[in-house]
């Protein structure tokens, strides 16, 4: 398993960021792979019951960490993330 630095996240072993099959859904949603999202909240002890009922701060930060160390890896750059940072950037 693999942590990051900033916020300790534990990360399923034998997985990779585009298994978690990443997309837009519509124009302010995406949509991912919800197994494996709550793989990750059981391996970090979460509620996944208690995750669903506000994902967006857990979602954002599963996806920040594991994006992160999927690059500081070698991995490609994924088009749907960037796009994400980007809109993030303006919005600060």
């Amino acid at each position: 398993m693999t942590t990051d630095t900033l916020l300790t996240l534990k990360l399923p072993e034998g997985y990779s960021f585009a298994d978690l099959k990443l997309r837009r859904y519509a124009a302010d949603a995406i949509d991912l792979d919800m197994d494996l999202f709550k793989l990750v909240c059981t391996l970090n002890g979460m509620d996944f019951d208690r995750v669903l009922q506000n994902p967006g701060p857990v979602v954002t930060s599963v996806l920040t960490v594991w994006y992160k160390r999927h690059l500081a890896d070698g991995g490609a750059p994924d088009a749907l993330m960037e796009d994400l940072r980007r809109q993030e950037q303006r919005l600060n």
